[in-house]
């Protein structure tokens, strides 16, 4: 089955900006040659673009779900042709879209099973955040916990089901982000416990059997620093490249991922984002192969 390219080249709602601008730096580098060369069919890419005359400024929230209904479009039209869906973010807000744009195709019913692969929970709200960092509450937006304006500015029609959501790779959480988190059906799994594959594993089989449709997000920095050594937000003790690819093989073997999403790349800091670009190109290289086999590509 073809993978349609979605690109969405901001960060938060600024253009081309640091993370904005890594899905063009790995166009730009040959991704779409490379995915092609271990036998996976493109369908084509598109971008996501904020319009103008919806930017309001001073209301970046706001800009973000717009945004997002932008994704939600260029990801409903690629799933309706029977496409599966990579979606190139900047930075982890851009989440919103892929989402609505799953529903779109999927319905409310809560079929839809989230994997999200960071090194952290990004599970705050404006109440439990210690820094009103937006890009740490995409998730808590995502299950309806915050954020009412962002999710219908994106068409995102109903929240996503905490007992549908997976976090796997974490190893930084703010105290009371990590009270909300466990106080929710949402299963969380360490960096460790991913290495070692079980727990992931039953989660996974659990979740296959619960939803018809599974997207996963994968934010950079749950790699080892020394693999994308430009990340905004580092944590040490990550996961190596291999045993990323792995994780993700493991839930693509399912054969219900209909997106994967990856965001966290800033492709600038010289030789530290050259290595980072490098990086993501084979984690891709690695790992999308399995979606292709799956999905009887």
């Amino acid at each position: 089955m073809p993978i349609q390219v979605v690109t969405v080249p901001y960060r938060y709602d600024e253009r081309g900006e640091g993370l904005g601008a890594g899905p063009s730096a790995l166009l730009e580098k040959g991704l779409i040659e490379r995915l092609q060369s271990v036998g996976l069919a493109i369908a084509g890419t598109s971008e996501s673009e904020l319009a103008s005359q919806e930017r309001v400024p001073g209301r970046r929230a706001l800009n973000i779900g717009r945004l997002g209904a932008a994704t939600a479009r260029l990801v409903a039209g690629a799933v309706a042709e029977e496409n599966r869906v990579l979606v190139l973010c900047g930075d982890d807000t851009a989440s919103i879209g892929v989402l609505a744009g799953l529903q779109a195709m999927h319905g409310t019913g809560g079929t839809i099973g989230l994997i999200w692969l960071d090194a952290h929970g990004d599970f705050n709200t404006p109440e439990t955040s210690y820094s009103g960092i937006l890009a740490g509450m995409p998730v808590a937006i995502l299950a309806g916990l915050a954020g009412p304006r962002w999710r219908a500015e994106a068409g995102l029609t109903a929240p996503l089901a905490t007992d549908r959501i997976i976090i796997a790779g974490v190893r930084e959480l703010d105290e009371k982000e990590e009270k909300l988190l466990r106080s929710t059906d949402t299963h969380v799994i360490s960096t460790k416990e991913v290495c070692e594959g079980e727990s992931l594993r039953q989660a996974v089989d659990r979740l296959e059997g619960a939803t018809d449709c599974l997207w996963i997000h994968v934010d950079l920095d749950v790699l080892d620093p020394r693999h994308v050594p430009s990340a905004s937000t580092p944590a040490e003790d990550g996961l190596e490249i291999d045993e990323l690819a792995q994780a993700m093989r493991l839930i693509l073997e399912t054969g219900k991922v209909w997106a994967v999403s990856v965001a966290g790349l800033n492709p600038g800091a010289g030789t530290r984002g050259e290595r980072s670009v490098k990086t993501t190109l084979t984690l891709l290289e690695r790992a999308l192969p399995a979606w292709g086999e799956a999905a009887g590509a």
